[in-house]
């Protein structure tokens, strides 16, 4: 079975901006799509696992999430096999849904994606700009990494340190971190 790439959006794909909005406000980060490649070309599995609480807070809606993942996913070469989100706040309730197993760091968006695509969480690794994305392979044998290409990398690493939950490894961005896992593989 191949190894899935658990890759947050905000901040690793994309510029980090408060709440993508449209599909005009998405800017992919240099290297990206050539990182996204590179994972393809090895045999990965890739899979977009992002928080949106925009959409419980009224910022957009399930079809401008869509309309934006659509402009990401051409812009990445039609890679990613899947992308999942939680739509809820950070605290839960405000009428959408209540609190919730889906939202980083809880482990939810890697649940559903083993059982919707059928994935082995086994092999593969998560990678993200923050603290929640390390925090939601914790307890599984996905490696994980913290890239400093979106939020203050020293600020998540004191969340991660008082969590007790450590990125197996550090990078500038997606395609330095690409180049750690192909390496380490």
């Amino acid at each position: 079975m191949k190894p899935t790439a658990f890759l947050d959006r905000d901040g690793t794909l994309n510029r980090e901006v408060d709440f993508v909005r449209t599909p005009e406000q998405l800017a992919v980060l240099p290297g990206a799509r050539a990182a996204v490649q590179r994972l393809h070309d090895a045999g990965w599995r890739i899979v977009v696992v992002t928080n949106q609480s925009g959409i419980a807070r009224g910022y957009l809606t399930e079809a401008g999430l869509a309309a934006i993942h659509r402009k990401l996913h051409d812009e990445l070469g039609g890679l990613p096999d899947a992308y999942l989100h939680c739509p809820h706040l950070p605290d839960g309730g405000h009428g959408y849904g209540g609190p919730c197993g889906c939202r980083k760091p809880a482990g939810g968006l890697l649940r559903q994606a083993a059982e919707l695509l059928g994935l082995d969480l086994a092999r593969g690794a998560v990678v993200g700009d923050s603290a929640r994305d390390v925090q939601m392979a914790a307890g599984t044998p996905l490696r994980k990494v913290l890239v400093h290409s979106g939020k203050p990398a020293a600020a998540q690493r004191e969340v991660l340190a008082a969590a007790g939950c450590a990125p197996e490894h550090e990078a500038a961005d997606l395609a330095a971190a690409v180049d750690w896992l192909l390496a380490a593989r």
